[in-house]
């Protein structure tokens, strides 16, 4: 058997582990159970004669179902976790806290949403009116309720902000600022920069052309409309208002594609694409979801120029392994993960299909390309919108097909016209007339074909 296949088999063996503890809690007498199964497999494929079909198959099954466990194990050890301040409190008593916002502020049209990192309880969640506004790093001091949070309907709630290591939540605090001193620092300063350029964008175009370019830029939809956002999940289009590795995977594809119309040698290509998706990583904040979606699309763009689809295949599970050895939960509690994967592997293994099927179509402007790319990562997140959400739209190939292409340069023109307005307005509503003409058209289509529906 290969080695590559033999290291796929391992860590997908891993990530069965964590698959079926996120699905079926397993009891630790089950999973002590698989660690002896697993070490009798592997001993009694020891005995066997060396390079003996036995000994081999023996060793490899034998190593897989341990790592099997240590899926199950892993799985255990973070789920079983519910934060700090269990036996210290009791939920529903008024108290004080102080700590760090933790995270970028989350901005929605009528209310804030902070992470506050605390000595005793780790992260809190707590919602505030929209002033006075706080920032990443800044000292707070809360007093008030805390408490476990619930799940509502049929959404985990619980678990969706447990992916995060929040398992408080509260509102209606009394706040007092501390310090700011905490903004000083790498991530203070990126969020920092990303509130000036948003800022820069909004002097620039009027709504809703200036939150769509800080949606597609910057992921920052919470200044879209309701009825905007109802108009991108209808027309199958959210994912290009966040950042995720769907996102970034599928944009890198349209871009190399171009680049490679415009007969851009593949290497110069290569480093195009690869300072653009580090320089987005950077200016959006450099969450962790974004650097995740930042080596999806870097492994696909990879992949597509050196044609080394398996092994390149092979670094994307190793990444997804090490993300759920990290964090077991987003495999089942994260949708931008499951979305992030399956569209970069459709990509890879889908989209060839596709060229081929399409071959006698026009490529003017890469079109052939853009489209078997976009109809290869719809199909390949198929099951999730399905199953996970429920929903499905009919015209989601179409809208695709029609606004994807103009992505790249509306986000060029978009970046180009942001960076001018920190000297000159003028010149940068100038600069920002393609990008406005290109804003326009992808509304026109999002509203359109969502009033078909």
């Amino acid at each position: 058997m290969p080695k590559s296949k033999v290291f796929v088999l391992i860590l997908m063996s891993f990530v069965g582990g964590i698959f079926l503890y996120s699905f079926l809690k397993t009891p630790p007498m089950i999973i002590g159970g698989v660690f002896v199964f697993g070490v009798f497999i592997l001993l009694r494929g020891a005995c066997r004669r060396f390079k003996d079909l036995e000994f081999v198959f023996g060793i490899v099954f034998g190593i897989c179902i341990l790592i099997f466990g240590f899926g199950l194990w892993r799985s255990a050890v973070v789920f079983d976790n519910t934060g700090r301040g269990i036996t210290s409190y009791a939920s529903g008593d008024a108290l004080e806290l102080s700590g760090l916002v933790s995270e970028e502020p989350d901005v929605r049209t009528d209310a804030v949403y902070y992470v506050l990192e605390t000595p005793d309880f780790g992260k809190v969640l707590f919602k505030t009116p929209l002033w006075p506004a706080y920032s990443y790093g800044d000292l707070l001091t809360i007093k008030g309720i805390i408490r476990r949070p619930e799940n509502f309907d049929d959404f985990d709630y619980k678990n969706y902000l447990a992916k995060r290591d929040i398992f408080w939540v509260g509102q209606n605090f009394k706040i007092t600022k501390v310090d700011s001193s905490g903004r000083v620092t790498l991530f203070g300063r990126l969020f920092s920069y990303k509130g000036a350029f948003v800022a820069s964008v909004n002097k620039i175009l009027s709504e809703p052309h200036a939150s769509f370019l800080n949606a597609l830029l910057l992921g920052a939809r919470r200044g879209l409309p309701k009825d905007l956002l109802e108009a991108f999940n209808k027309t199958g289009t959210s994912h290009i208002v966040a950042i995720s590795g769907y996102n970034i995977s599928l944009i890198s594809v349209l871009v190399f594609n171009f680049l490679a119309y415009l007969l851009v040698p593949r290497r110069a290509s290569i480093w195009i694409v690869g300072a653009g998706i580090v320089f987005f990583t950077v200016i959006s904040g450099a969450s962790a979801s974004v650097v995740r979606a930042a080596i999806m699309g870097s492994l696909l763009i990879i992949a597509r120029a050196r044609d080394r689809i398996y092994g390149v295949s092979n670094a994307l599970v190793l990444a997804g392994a090490l993300m759920l050895f990290l964090n077991p939960r987003l495999l089942r509690y994260d949708a931008g993960f499951q979305l992030s994967f399956l569209a970069t592997l459709g990509l890879i293994y889908i989209s060839p299909y596709f060229n081929k099927w399409f071959s006698t179509l026009p490529n003017i402007f890469s079109f052939r390309a853009n489209l078997a790319a976009t109809l290869s990562a719809q199909a390949a997140v198929f099951p999730v919108l399905l199953f996970g959400f429920g929903q499905v739209s009919l015209v989601a190939p179409l809208a695709n097909v029609l606004i994807l292409p103009a992505i790249p340069p509306t986000m060029f023109f978009g970046f180009l016209a942001g960076i001018a307005g920190f000297v000159s307005v003028g010149a940068a509503s100038v600069i920002a007339i393609p990008a406005w003409i290109l804003l326009s058209w992808q509304l026109f289509i999002v509203k359109f074909l969502s009033g078909l529906l």
